[in-house]
């Protein structure tokens, strides 16, 4: 069983190598073995017209999440399907 301190580590090692997410300033904020939470500061430069964020945006920031998750227990991983 991964604990949470290896399920941080895994996430923090994939985060190192995640230049999309860090360059649209994610930051994990909670990691346990199958779970992760990442936060984005929304900017203007990430609003549609309407003035709220782009629905793209707030795909990549659930898709980090989902991907910090599924590699929390220290095993490469990848969705599918």
């Amino acid at each position: 069983m991964t604990t949470k301190d290896e399920a941080r580590r895994a996430a923090e090692q994939l985060y190192s190598m995640d230049l999309a997410s860090q360059r649209l300033g994610m930051r994990i904020a909670e990691v346990a073995p199958g779970e992760a939470s990442v936060l984005m500061t929304v900017g203007p430069d990430m609003t549609n017209g309407l003035g709220v964020c782009h629905g793209g945006f707030i795909f990549a920031l659930a898709d980090s999440a989902f991907a910090f998750a599924c590699n929390s227990h220290g095993a490469a991983t990848v969705a599918a399907g």
